[in-house]
């Protein structure tokens, strides 16, 4: 065995070691943690303290929060022990030994090894994260502010549609430029859809989130309380998003589906089929989407497959979470211009100099050629409504129609 494989093989088994790890201690915090909750609660403290007191003191989002953190922890805990009860009654019987356990071990792997991995790196490099960055750049930032508004109620629901616009953005940008997309990317590298997908963020992706809010918000003049408060409700909300089909199967949520951003609507973001990849940017309100004609069902017969569009072994960390820079450098590096060289930083993934047919709008383009009624989306039922009034009222008011009517 020449060397470069020896020593890949030997740092898969590092990466396996650290996940075994890692797994170990992660759940059994959740598990402990989610018990005392529980027992707590019988004495008035616990999950039913942390909803009754912040409601009876008017807080109502810190009621919200925690009923939301409560069910994205009861879901968590569920996908994964269930996944394990399911994976052992699967290979029970089928294959004798250690063949049973190395198949039940890998399939967890695939599952759950990027997303514990991740957390243990966001966890390691805690100044990185969002809200840090947030304190951080606050005071600059504010110099620059034209007004504030105050905090009235209504005020906070200009202050959340101007967040969800800038959660928009930020998204968009991510999926639209490439150099931002090799951030963005770990995020979509899974396979599986669940909750602990949410683990899986680059590091560095923060400082851009951050800096994209900052610029938004404090232009709009949203008061910092209201940042933070519409952060950690949207954030959360998004948390419970991701939760996989086998914990929440349907995921419209009802007429919830008209209204916000449901499980559903974020697994079509998540998935790599043409018709569905870079759609459904928003977080917690469709209204962006449904505005910019990012907003795309999902459809029945359009299967969702999960993850990036590009070959890879999601048991593999490094190429998981380093991947696309690598092949980013690679491209730059090769690139016969300068030109050639800056637009393969800016341009869509899949950007060429000879061609953009592997760009996702170029892709779905395509697509949507032969099956022109999957793209129909409301907004463009509502569109073509507006235009059938206008053409029947420009009709009724022409001397023809005026003059038929005099008749």
């Amino acid at each position: 065995m020449s060397f470069t494989k020896k020593l890949h093989v030997n740092w898969r088994i590092i990466e396996n070691v650290i996940f075994v790890c890692a797994f170990g201690f992660i759940m059994y915090k959740l598990v402990s943690d989610y018990s005392l909750s529980i027992y707590n609660s019988v004495k008035g403290r616990g999950f039913v303290g942390s909803v009754i007191r912040p409601f009876s003191n008017h807080n109502y989002y810190k009621s919200l929060l925690a009923i939301i953190i409560m069910l994205n922890v009861t879901y968590l805990l569920w996908e994964v022990l269930s996944l394990i009860v399911l994976l052992l009654k699967q290979e029970s019987g089928t294959i004798p030994g250690d063949s049973k356990h190395k198949r039940i071990f890998n399939n967890v792997l695939v599952h759950y090894k990027s997303s514990f991995l991740a957390l243990i790196i966001t966890e390691l490099l805690p100044k990185l994260f969002l809200i840090h960055m947030f304190w951080i750049w606050l005071p600059h930032f504010q110099k620059i502010r034209l007004f504030t508004v105050n905090l009235q109620w209504y005020s906070w629901i200009y202050a959340y549609f101007c967040f969800e616009f800038a959660v928009w953005l930020y998204h968009f940008c991510s999926h639209r430029v490439r150099f931002l997309w090799c951030l963005h990317a770990p995020h979509h590298s899974p396979t599986e859809l669940n909750l602990t997908v949410n683990w899986i963020n680059f590091f560095a992706e923060g400082f851009y989130s951050t800096f994209v809010y900052l610029v938004i918000l404090t232009l709009f003049g949203i008061n910092p309380v209201m940042f933070v408060t519409i952060m950690l409700i949207s954030t959360t909300w998004g948390m419970f998003a991701h939760i996989s089909e086998r914990a929440l199967k349907n995921g419209k949520l009802g007429v919830l589906q008209h209204l916000i951003i449901t499980p559903a609507h974020h697994r079509v973001h998540h998935a790599k089929h043409p018709l569905y990849i870079d759609r459904n940017f928003a977080s917690t309100v469709p209204l962006w989407d449904w505005l910019f004609g990012t907003l795309q069902p999902f459809k029945e017969e359009i299967r969702m497959d999960y993850g990036v569009t590009r070959e890879l072994d999601v048991t593999n960390f490094c190429d998981l979470y380093f991947g696309e820079i690598l092949l980013l450098w690679r491209d730059v590096k090769n690139a016969a211009t300068f030109k050639n060289k800056f637009l393969y930083f800016v341009k869509p993934p899949g950007w060429a100099p000879a061609c953009s047919a592997n760009t996702a709008s170029v892709l779905r383009r395509e697509f949507l050629k032969t099956n022109p009624e999957l793209g129909i989306t409301s907004k463009n039922r509502m569109l073509s409504a507006i235009k059938g009034w206008v053409k029947t009222y420009k009709a009724a008011d022409s001397p023809i129609v005026a003059e038929a009517f005099i008749d």
